[in-house]
């Protein structure tokens, strides 16, 4: 072939290859553009963008540089790198902008590191079949469901006080294993006590799902290890770039990790599916303000739906059994472990807390909250939430953007990744008046009526919020019935001894310490 006409077939393919590719080129150009003219993160560096911030840091030396960083840069900001660029937001207005909208729906980048485990269950699931799932699983929180799990929290609360009273008393200890064992089995589930068990408390659980599991087989405790190991993983992902991209992923030391965690897991829960399966009979779901007859455990739910063909399968109800298994249990968990340590920091609190509870219960525990004495306890309520606004559960959201979102620092880009930075702005002092302090009274209504609302969403907002937020908190309220109620609880660990970090959620490196006393003793 000639020169001329090598040259006119390249010219002729690449023009037809721009005139098919061009509106994606444009949108990358728009992009660039756009993204150029936001607010930049400090620390930027030519041509490998802010990669170096990533490195030399452990988890929690990581997680004090980005308090540092989102506080040094603007609340809008972008972060580049060689391989995707995403925005930083730490600005409630912008936040709304985001998370506030049906259209921005889908979960960015970051979620796909756990796609392996959780499929399109509904923390990871794009707009189309979230959509669907959440209409699926919303019955499993109807109010007269969560009516009849009260039942459930203040009886594994009693067995819970058991626990501490029989092996914990005027000691310092470590709550967060103990405790994420109680909301395990605080899943809508309830105990059979196994009095022969050194761990009796702890020992077959029947869970939201509807079937038994024993916490202290072999099993139970590999699954309870896979969910750490994980958690891990995917906390390395976050901080290694290169890792972002699956093939390289698959090559690394952490892919093995991965995929024998996720055995222990899948296995795990599809052996829970095939348990309740069994003789499955299919029900007509009819809810209303009245009690109902009898509990649906979410799987029952699930199952109902596959039976009657109605847009679950196997794979799907595997999804979702997984996603609940995990977020039923670990972000309660997390506020329980920091709201008993606050309690015991603030002992007026306390003090006053525990005078509110017994003017509604009594001092005799034989008398368990009801949902109505639950709803009743204002202060209660209160000291939740600002535990909540002080160490939330999951103090990153990420979303991808749908459409161009405009700001009053410049325009975000469609098709560009996003996060929200919850912990920074739930320590905003443009927002909260002393931000490092724990004050119930900033929820008092009169305080937070002209408070920004997106300033506070320890559950996420807008219409992709926790679908369980109001089981979490009838949870907790009972738990500090009980607890309240039988000990004073006294300081070992503090908010300055804690040491913070974040992989799927927030934790302390070396747990929360608090003390137990009777409460009788100091009469």
């Amino acid at each position: 072939m000639s020169p001329f006409f090598f040259s006119l077939s390249l010219f002729i393919l690449i023009f037809f290859l721009i005139f098919i590719y061009r509106r994606k080129i444009t949108g990358y150009i728009r992009q660039n553009t756009l993204m150029w003219t936001l607010p930049i993160a400090d620390n930027y560096y030519f041509l490998i963008g802010h990669v170096p911030n990533f490195f030399g840091y452990s988890p929690e030396g990581i997680f004090t540089k980005l308090r540092h960083w989102i506080k040094a840069t603007a609340p809008v900001s972008v972060v580049f790198t060689p391989i995707l660029n995403f925005i930083n937001i730490s600005d409630p207005e912008t936040a709304e902008s985001l998370i506030g909208q049906v259209k921005n729906l889908n979960k960015n980048f970051a979620y796909a590191f756990l796609y392996r485990w959780l499929g399109d269950g509904l923390l990871t699931s794009k707009r189309e079949i979230w959509q669907k799932r959440r209409k699926i699983l919303t019955p499993a929180f109807h109010f007269s469901i969560l009516l009849q799990f009260v039942d459930v929290f203040n009886r594994e609360t009693k067995n819970f006080i058991d626990l501490i009273e029989g092996k914990h008393l005027n000691q310092p200890v470590d709550i967060t294993p103990i405790i994420s064992d109680f909301t395990l089995a605080t899943m809508s589930g309830r105990f059979k006590n196994d009095s022969n068990s050194p761990f009796k408390l702890f020992n077959h659980l029947e869970t939201s799902m509807g079937t038994k599991i024993n916490l202290l087989t072999k099993t139970g405790l590999e699954y309870k290890k896979a969910i750490y190991e994980l958690g891990l993983v995917v906390l390395e992902r976050l901080l290694i770039p290169w890792l972002w991209i699956q093939a390289i992923f698959d090559l690394s030391a952490f892919r093995r990790v991965e995929k024998k965690s996720l055995k222990v897991l899948h296995t795990f829960t599809t052996n829970i599916i095939a348990e309740r399966s069994k003789n499955f009979k299919i029900f007509d779901e009819q809810f209303d303000e009245n009690i109902t007859k009898r509990k649906y455990p979410l799987l029952d739910i699930l199952l109902n739906v596959k039976f009657r063909d109605q847009g679950i399968d196997d794979v799907g109800i595997r999804n979702e059994v997984d996603t609940f298994m995990f977020e039923g249990h670990d972000t309660t968990a997390t506020c329980l472990n920091f709201t008993t340590m606050l309690f015991a920091v603030h002992s007026d609190i306390q003090s006053a807390v525990y005078q509110e509870i017994v003017n509604i219960l009594g001092t005799d525990l034989a008398n368990e909250p009801t949902y109505a004495n639950l709803q009743e306890m204002s202060l209660l309520e209160r000291c939740i939430k600002e535990s909540l606004r002080l160490y939330p559960p999951v103090p990153l959201i990420g979303r991808r953007t749908s459409d161009e979102i405009p700001t009053k620092f410049g325009v975000i880009p469609k098709d560009i990744n996003a996060f929200i930075y919850v912990y920074d702005m739930h320590r905003n002092p443009d927002f909260w008046l002393n931000p490092d302090k724990f004050d119930p009274s900033r929820h008092l209504p009169e305080n937070s009526q002209n408070r920004h609302t997106y300033a506070y969403i320890p559950f996420s907002a807008g219409p992709r919020n926790c679908i369980g937020q109001r089981f979490a908190m009838l949870e907790i309220k009972a738990f500090f019935c009980g607890l309240l109620r039988k000990f004073v609880l006294e300081p070992v660990d503090t908010p300055e001894t804690l040491v913070l970090f974040q992989e799927m959620i927030l934790r302390s490196r070396n747990g929360v310490r608090v003390k137990f006393t009777l409460r009788q003793q100091l009469l």
